[in-house]
């Protein structure tokens, strides 16, 4: 069974580009199920069924498990099970059906690296949609820039040769740094999906473009956000979600107080009250504490 988990390690990791971070959550999901079977004396994952797989929530449930671990347990066995079926280790998939319990909040307002990743796999990158959407999660999660400002990006505040993105909010202008990661989701987006997308009456400076190759509005991308997060068994995730994200992320990192508040511009930080205010430099700042720098 473990040789199988390295098999599905190794695609995800090769095919799919997801972090060593991921990978060792999805191992440590899969070897929770696997001491399950061993348990149980189920010999290997094509004889696993959906009773089962519900009984073992259910126990890891009742072991005390937190709920966005119950979460990203699920989605891991989800996303394992749907390799398998493909791949003809197992006939039926057992796991389709699972659910994931209801969050215990009616809005997750921080999620981790990892759920964040998690995220960031759902776009279709062989879609030009998918690609537009992964670069607009990628900008939004690097930044921390308001979803009116991002929808309204242009072209020359795209620096993408400095990894810069120049921006204006609130009357202040401000230059924050890009991480690789939403560089070449910005790169990919431009070259293969920007094109495709735009239209005879387009705004030629406009970013991102919708179907209709217009400026998209903020009910088309909290949709668009929404079934990302759906299908990554992640509830109620927002702008706001991947913005106090970013706050925690980077200060629980070591970033200060007073840096992560230049960075978003903002009068107020409440995710960062609790901190020790100090003097760092954006650049510094975001090379040594976002995750996706």
């Amino acid at each position: 069974m473990e040789t199988i988990i390295d098999e599905f390690c190794d695609y995800r990791r090769e095919k799919k580009q997801i972090s060593e971070n991921t990978l060792l959550a999805y191992r440590s999901d899969l070897q929770r199920l696997v001491s399950y079977m061993r348990e149980n004396k189920i010999a290997s994952f094509d004889q696993v069924t959906e009773t089962q797989l519900n009984s073992f929530i259910l126990l890891m449930e009742r072991k005390g498990l937190k709920a966005s671990s119950i979460v990203r347990l699920i989605s891991s066995i989800r996303t394992f099970f749907d390799y398998l079926a493909k791949r003809g280790y197992v006939q039926d998939d057992p796991a389709e059906r699972l659910k994931a319990p209801r969050a215990e909040q009616a809005e997750q307002e921080i999620i981790s690296v990892e759920e964040l990743e998690r995220l960031f796999e759902m776009p279709d990158l062989s879609r030009p949609k998918g690609l537009r959407d992964r670069a607009m999660l990628e900008v939004l999660y690097a930044t921390g820039i308001r979803l009116n400002s991002l929808l309204k990006l242009t072209m020359p505040q795209l620096q993408l040769q400095y990894r810069i993105l120049l921006v204006k909010e609130q009357g202040e202008e401000r230059v924050l740094p890009l991480g690789k990661p939403a560089c070449e989701a910005l790169e990919a987006y431009l070259a293969n999906a920007r094109p495709v997308l735009a239209r005879a009456g387009s705004d030629p400076l406009l970013v991102f473009y919708n179907k209709a190759g217009e400026e998209m509005t903020r009910q088309g991308f909290f949709k668009r956000i929404t079934t990302y997060a759906e299908k990554a068994e992640l509830p109620n995730i927002t702008p706001r979600v991947l913005r106090n994200s970013m706050i925690t992320h980077l200060m629980n990192n070591g970033a200060s107080y007073a840096g992560v508040h230049q960075l978003l511009g903002t009068k107020r930080l409440s995710a960062a009250l609790n901190y020790h205010r100090q003097t760092q430099s954006i650049p510094e700042l975001y090379k040594q504490s976002h995750p996706r720098a």
